[in-house]
């Protein structure tokens, strides 16, 4: 049985094989026993949206959701719920990051961070107990406006569908305009502004995805957060990638490998990494690329008309032409004349300086085994 947690997000769509939906709250057990959610490691998707501090605190839209005074009016409906005693955010957060070591998958909802002087000023990003979830959409500018369409969505991403769903419905409201390091960006504005991505930030790893706006938008939200399997933090794999590239190409070629191995990549083949003194070259090329999943070509104006390049591409050309499945991954490093057999594939433009961390999470997901 696959456990998800729901925070501030309701699931109304048809019953899920295998799959209980708990739409429940941050609140501490003592306070409201029936509304408050089980310990989150407990969890295997764990979704949550702080629209308010009702949403996160019970689960769900309160009768003050939409007050300005709404830490107010709840305690007087109740003394204990004063946010001090119906919340502990120190708690919380330690169960958010076992959950996150646990493999567990994260949505974060972009929600405006309602600043309320309560005894103190106190932010509805209290909700997402991951402090650096909270510093992230702070320090990325968050937009509030009001939109239907998109300007791309990355249709291997998980979330495509629910992109979709979302500008046929209640649109989006809101984006971020300025996404830092640690974030790729999977759907935009037509002005570019970020709608969502996958954040990593340390140990810190997740989705952020700007809020649904209609129910079918929630419930396509749950349903494509079910769709990504719970990692297996201590087994997670990637598929072997093999980086050809002309010796001009190399700088970028070794940062890239750095990167890779950074992230978890156990097998990134470069020449210079794996061949030792005496080995014989087109030998160790050759194990190399039989021993790699993918061949990655590094496109620029120098690699495209290389013997060696050429070669390693003709030999991983005839192996996906011989198995039905895709091998060559495009990377384009510099602006340049695209060989006619690859100007059909979908490349990784990492010709941009600034959009690198961006191309290297779409590498990323492409390479990863579920």
């Amino acid at each position: 049985m696959r456990r998800v947690l729901t925070v501030g997000v309701n699931y109304t769509g048809d019953a899920i094989d295998g799959v209980e939906i708990d739409n429940l709250g941050l609140c501490r057990p003592e306070v409201d026993r029936e509304r408050a959610a089980y310990p989150l490691y407990e969890y295997d998707t764990i979704i949550i949206n702080p629209e308010s501090y009702t949403h996160f605190l019970f689960g769900s839209e309160g009768e003050f959701s939409d007050e300005d005074n709404e830490l107010g009016k709840l305690k007087r409906q109740k003394d204990s719920y004063d946010i001090d005693s119906a919340f502990d955010a120190e708690d919380r957060q330690k169960e958010m990051e076992a959950a996150i070591a646990d493999g567990a998958t994260t949505v974060w909802c972009l929600s405006a961070p309602k600043r309320m002087n309560f005894f103190g000023y106190r932010e509805t990003h209290l909700g997402y107990v991951a402090p650096k979830v909270a510093k992230f959409v702070k320090r990325s500018d968050l937009l509030v406006k009001k939109g239907r369409r998109m300007g791309g969505v990355d249709p291997d991403s998980p979330f495509a569908r629910y992109f979709e769903v979302i500008s046929q419905t209640g649109g989006w409201t809101l984006c971020l305009s300025d996404p830092g390091e640690g974030f790729a960006s999977i759907a935009t504005t037509p002005e570019g502004y970020s709608l969502g991505g996958h954040i990593s930030i340390g140990a810190t790893t997740g989705w952020l995805l700007t809020a649904p706006t209609s129910q079918e938008a929630q419930n396509q939200l749950v349903r494509d957060s079910l769709a990504l399997e719970k990692a297996n933090p201590a087994h997670e794999k990637y598929h072997g990638i093999f980086l050809s590239h002309t010796s001009v190409d190399k700088p970028f070629a070794r940062q890239l490998r750095k990167d890779l191995l950074a992230y978890g990549v156990e097998h990134v083949w470069l020449d210079e990494a794996e061949i030792d003194i005496g080995d014989s070259l087109i030998a160790k090329i050759e194990e190399g690329m039989k021993l790699s999943r993918f061949i990655a070509v590094v496109l620029s104006k120098k690699s495209i008309g290389a013997p060696w390049v050429k070669k390693e591409l003709d030999v991983a050309m005839n192996r996906e032409i011989s198995s039905g499945e895709v091998v060559v991954l495009p990377l384009l490093y510099e602006e340049c004349e695209l060989p006619e057999f690859l100007k059909g594939k979908l490349y990784a433009d990492f010709s941009k300086p600034e959009d690198y961390e961006t191309v290297l999470g779409k590498l990323l997901r492409r390479l990863r085994i579920a």
